[in-house]
């Protein structure tokens, strides 16, 4: 769920990817991220309680938020949130 690897949300931040709007958003998903992770260790690769199936399932459920329009930094919450607290 690295940033490295993330999806573009929508088609104007895919045109925007040079700009520091691109940057505001990969540091907006990085700052979620590091959160979902203290709240959820079962999904930080650097946790002795991570269980990469569990990371796989709330990543696919992120990438299809992310793909409904969905910000990255908001999907991912999302996808820990409906996983872990339903």
């Amino acid at each position: 769920m690295r940033a490295d690897a993330l999806p573009s949300a929508t088609k104007a931040d895919t045109a925007r990817r040079n700009g520091v709007v691109w940057t505001a958003f990969i540091d907006e998903y990085e700052l979620a991220l590091r959160s979902v992770e203290r709240d959820y260790p079962v999904l930080d690769p650097d946790s002795a309680e991570f269980k990469e199936d569990v990371m796989l399932e709330v990543y696919e459920a992120m990438k299809g938020l992310v793909k409904q329009g969905t910000p990255p930094a908001l999907a991912v919450r999302l996808a820990a949130v409906q996983r872990f607290d339903n």
